[in-house]
């Protein structure tokens, strides 16, 4: 079985972006043409779906939704570990993640050093 709080975590540790990141980039000209370019990339109704999962809280998720969760998990796993091998399809791939919640360039801020003073 599963545990709605480990996925709920797992796809935020997953994800880099927002709810509010990832509404915004479905709503650009952008993401339906990465799905028509991109052979793995998630259908527009995956990524609205996902939107709205990421929206819910913990206690808030269905029996589905954790199925949907598991099946988008292993779809940002298979899309980070087959990049394209062709130049020109590296963007497509790219827009694939983040039709997924993942944005390949923003930059993970590490952690603040907390200064201990004894």
């Amino acid at each position: 079985m599963f545990s709605k709080e480990r996925l709920h975590n797992e796809l935020i540790q997953s994800t880099n972006m927002s709810a509010v990141e990832l509404r915004a980039w479905l709503r650009t000209d952008i993401a339906p043409i990465t799905v028509a370019n991109y052979k793995d990339a998630p259908s527009l109704d995956q990524s609205n779906k996902l939107l709205t999962i990421m929206m819910k809280n913990t206690e808030e998720l269905t029996k589905t939704d954790c199925f949907f969760i598991q099946s988008i998990l292993q779809r940002i796993k298979y899309l980070k570990n087959n990049r394209s091998r062709e130049g020109y399809a590296r963007l497509d791939w790219e827009n694939s993640l983040r039709n997924l919640g993942f944005d390949v360039k923003k930059q993970i801020k590490p952690a603040r050093k907390v200064k201990a003073y004894f």
